[in-house]
């Protein structure tokens, strides 16, 4: 699911938020909600025939077996990876909306000469106490926590299925073999888009 264009999203989009929570949700859905079933119904590494080690398999054999590491690479890449940068691009535009205006508000109230409460009691209700941008940067912390859950099960379905992902020593390596967390090998695939 593709992100929705920057010139198509506004800080309004932000401050509701009901739109782009929808967009998450539905985005979730589609991607990681459905990737046991998707990885189920390709053929992987774990469905093969090839059992083997090292030296003892033949060259055919090895070609067919890099095949399923392809065929994951690939879904991976063009589906689960693609989706999480679409939900990472709203959610850091919002981000970097609320934080903005934030620093506005804190630079203009710095001006702002500070009143002795005694002289002016009424004065502090001025300030607001939870700001508009406050509750989108809590409501962005939120679904950034979400986006770390459901991609901590997510790999752990794409390690499960493709049972050697992130091990070859060609194209098809997504993270060093000593680390199986999702958060290297997306970030070695942002750096290659």
């Amino acid at each position: 699911m593709a992100a929705p264009d920057k010139e198509l999203l506004s800080p309004e989009e932000c401050y509701s938020g009901q739109a782009i929570r929808r967009f998450l949700l539905l985005s979730r859905s589609l991607t990681d909600d459905t990737v046991s079933a998707d990885l189920n119904s390709m053929p992987t590494v774990s469905h093969s025939a090839l059992i083997g080690t090292g030296t003892a398999w033949s060259k055919p054999d090895r070609e067919n077996i890099g095949a399923p590491r392809r065929i994951c690479k690939n879904y991976v890449s063009t589906s689960v990876f693609a989706s999480w940068k679409a939900r990472d691009d709203v959610l850091e535009y919002c981000f970097s909306v609320a934080n903005s205006k934030k620093q506005d508000i804190v630079a203009e109230t710095e001006r702002k000469p500070e009143l002795d409460p005694r002289i002016d009691p009424y004065a502090a209700r001025e300030l607001p106490e939870f700001t508009k941008e406050e509750q989108i940067l809590t409501w962005v912390s939120n679904e950034r926590r979400v986006e770390n859950i459901v991609r901590d099960r997510t790999w752990s379905e794409i390690r499960s299925k493709c049972l050697d992902f992130g091990k070859g020593n060609d194209d098809t390596r997504f993270e060093p073999e000593v680390s199986g967390k999702w958060e290297s090998a997306y970030s070695d695939w942002k750096k290659r888009v």
